[in-house]
């Protein structure tokens, strides 16, 4: 794998705050659109009618989309909007799902808009498709819209939740999942609000977007998160930030190129893979660049962002709570070991000797100068390892 950013001298934390303003930005814009515009919620959310239609030959294996496609192309004839769906047992695909919005003006029902629907559907269908009969109908009611909904976003929330408290565990420290977590509020933010501006159509696929979204980016992020913590036991005398950046550059390339590939798949799918793909495969594709952004400029920055006050409140703490003795030691000149006087001899002596004078000058003269040299070399050695103990407690603070 060709690693185009190891070893290269580029301060990435350095310009943390102009990464935070991109996203800012992004994020800004989107809810602007979101306030003004609102979202463009799907049948799935909104409520609407369902019909069922039987083919009266199964579809071919292989036909799927082509099928979809000219009955896609049938209804759009009639100004219905409708979203469509093949179904049928395991071994035959004979149903056509089309489930479309009803908006009932005033003086009339929502059956009676549906029911407008399906006359206006089945000669167009039964044209395309000879045999073709309809099923069953029913209405799907604001109520379950609604539940939907709330569903969906219990989902996201629940799983942001696992996320964080697993992280939590991981790292021993809300500092990494708490960055984490606003790694994934990125993320979601910047997908509703591209759903905003374009006004694409927000259904059930959107929600299962989303949590794979989600998915990715934590995973991202615990990979760098991983090599920041394997390079704090390598580089302990670095700061927090260098080692944060050279993680970033160590690991770019593999997120790079994670993101390389799936989004060569994914923007396949979107040009190749039908209309029924498009809006599930939009999604994905913002989710997995705001993901990918996430990790690298939002996740490991803001880290670096939390642990830099812990230093500099770790360092107040010390220069302001440091006993004066410590202090003292620290400003004292380092003392060399002091030379022993030689032992003093009879003949030094001038004071009257006493009886317990004259008995400490007789042990004197039974020492013999080996002796006397041994017990010098033992009270210089005691001296030295006083001193150098002394030192690494000064050094350790």
């Amino acid at each position: 794998m060709v690693d185009l950013f190891r070893g290269r001298k580029w301060d990435l934390v350095g310009y943390r705050w102009l990464w935070f303003a991109i996203s800012l930005v992004v994020i800004a814009t989107g809810m602007v659109f979101l306030v003004a515009r609102g979202l463009n919620f799907g049948i799935d959310f909104t409520g609407g009618g369902l019909v069922i239609y039987r083919f009266s030959d199964p579809v071919a294996s292989g036909q799927n989309t082509q099928t979809l496609e000219r009955a896609r192309d049938a209804i759009e004839s009639t100004g219905v909007d409708a979203r469509l769906q093949l179904a049928g047992t395991a071994t035959v695909t004979d149903q056509l799902l089309v489930r479309t919005r009803v908006v009932a003006p005033q003086g009339k029902t929502d059956d009676d808009v549906l029911g407008e629907q399906m006359q206006a559907m089945l000669p167009v269908l039964s044209e395309a498709f000879p045999g073709i009969e309809e099923a069953e109908s029913q209405l799907v009611t604001a109520v379950v819209s609604e539940e939907l909904i709330w569903n969906a976003v219990k989902a996201v929330a629940w799983g942001c939740l696992f996320i964080l408290v697993w992280i939590r565990i991981r790292y021993f420290d809300f500092r990494w999942a708490g960055s984490a977590l606003v790694a994934l509020l990125h993320d979601v933010l910047v997908l509703v609000g591209a759903f905003a501006i374009t006004q694409r159509e927000i259904n059930s696929p959107f929600v299962a977007a989303a949590l794979t979204v989600v998915g990715y980016s934590v995973h991202d992020t615990i990979v760098l998160f991983d090599r920041i913590r394997e390079n704090m036991r390598l580089r302990k005398g670095d700061t927090f930030a260098e080692t944060a950046n050279i993680s970033l550059l160590e690991t770019m390339a593999r997120s790079v190129n994670t993101l390389l590939t799936v989004l060569l798949v994914l923007v396949g799918v979107y040009l190749l893979g039908g209309a029924s793909l498009r809006d599930f495969t939009f999604a994905l594709i913002v989710g997995m660049l705001a993901g990918g952004y996430s990790s690298i400029f939002s996740a490991a920055q803001l880290l670096v962002v939390l642990k830099n006050r812990e230093e500099r409140g770790l360092a107040a703490r010390r220069a302001t709570g440091r006993p004066r003795r410590q202090m003292a030691e620290r400003a004292a000149p380092v003392r060399r070991p002091a030379r022993l006087a030689p032992a003093q001899t009879a003949t030094d002596r001038t004071e009257p000797e006493t009886p317990l004078a004259a008995t400490q000058d007789a042990e004197a003269r039974a020492e013999t100068p080996a002796r006397a040299e041994e017990k010098r070399t033992r009270a210089s050695r005691a001296e030295r390892r006083k001193l150098k103990a002394g030192r690494k407690r000064k050094r350790r603070f």
